[in-house]
């Protein structure tokens, strides 16, 4: 008998991921989304041998409350899983409960036991190799990723703040590159104590952009190389961005993108902006393909986290290429560490086309 995975129950799987991924050195192994048990979804990851999976699934409020009196559990690799079901409960040890083996969704066979104190034991053996997903769909955020905007954006916004009396730099501007053009106005108009509301800054903002977008707007040459590559192989493609719905279709169309683009989804058309993960969820929802089945492309931390907590893989390339990256790159399948700089749509699209059965 050898120690096969630790396995932890957690609460918010894309932060614990980041923490034992960034913090301890593991690295993943692979993804799993149960069609058994509906919510549930794990992530294996590992380090010299070792194997931890986190486990995420509905939970109350009070979970990590719970939790202190509640275990997890060790699983071991054994070699026959219904001889050791037999074996324990010829052996009667007072106190033991076993749950009959099965079959998991994501490979194993598996039993369970709960020791006299309650803690669960699994023992297991893989019957089945370990889940692959397909990218059936790729995603792309537009801003930075597939047009060069982010400079558009910064001039808008300069404007917009100047007649307020503010001066809005370069620097200010970073810490929004990312995110939704309303969730940035709600908090200029929290932080400067701004007369105007939230709204009518964006309205602003969106009017002065347009006038400078139709004259300055450009695609990336290799990314619209890979959106090429990607049409041609037949994959759907989708945008998910920040910006406002009527900014989305005056740039795409300025630019040639519409039509033919078969989903347009904007932050504002959903709950919440990145980096949560409302607008890639909303974005798949309308491609009509499971979410852990698309592939994203973004270029900001708050877009790699977007992506990572809707369960897609990201191919991740940077805007802001400052190092020490932020460690939400980190959690990106594919990483051009110097941005557009470095990247190349023929290396992104082999990468692509390795995944495709899954």
């Amino acid at each position: 008998m050898k120690l096969d995975h630790f396995g932890i129950e957690v609460l918010d799987l894309f932060t614990l991921e980041l923490f034992y991924r960034t913090a301890l050195g593991f690295a993943p192994r692979y993804r799993y989304v149960s069609t058994n048990s509906p919510g549930l979804r794990t992530v294996f990851l590992e380090r010299d041998g070792i194997r931890l999976e986190l486990l995420e699934r509905p939970r109350e409020a009070s979970f990590l409350q719970q939790r202190a009196l509640a275990p997890d559990h060790l699983s071991f690799e054994v070699a026959d899983v219904d001889g050791e079901f037999a074996r324990l409960s010829a052996l009667g040890f007072p106190g033991v409960k076993l749950k009959l083996p099965r079959d998991t969704g994501d490979g194993f066979r598996e039993m369970e036991i709960r020791d006299p104190e309650g803690n669960v034991v699994e023992l297991s053996a893989r019957i089945r190799p370990e889940p692959r997903y397909p990218i059936r769909a790729v995603i792309f955020d537009l801003d930075g990723t597939l047009l060069d905007t982010e400079e558009n954006y910064y001039e808008a916004d300069r404007r917009v703040l100047a007649a307020h009396g503010i001066s809005f730099s370069k620097e200010d501007k970073r810490r929004y590159i990312g995110g939704s053009s309303r969730d940035m106005m709600i908090d200029v108009q929290r932080r400067f104590d701004l007369p105007a509301t939230p709204d009518e800054l964006v309205a602003s903002k969106n009017a002065l952009y347009l006038e400078i977008a139709r004259e300055a707007t450009v695609l990336y040459p290799e990314m619209a190389r890979l959106l090429g590559l990607v049409r041609a192989r037949g994959l759907p493609v989708a945008i998910a961005s920040g910006s406002s719905p009527g900014v989305l279709r005056t740039v795409l169309e300025a630019v040639g993108l519409i039509p033919g683009m078969e989903v347009v989804v904007s932050a504002e058309e959903v709950p919440r902006g990145k980096p949560h993960p409302d607008v890639f969820e909303e974005a798949a929802r309308r491609l009509g393909i499971p979410a852990h089945e698309c592939l994203a492309v973004e270029d900001s931390r708050q877009g790699v986290e977007a992506a990572k907590r809707a369960f897609m893989r990201c191919i991740a390339v940077p805007y802001l290429t400052d190092q020490p990256l932020s460690d939400r790159f980190a959690m990106a399948d594919l990483l051009f560490q110097e941005g557009m700089k470095s990247f190349d749509a023929d290396a992104a699209f082999r990468w692509i086309e390795k995944r495709l059965e899954g």
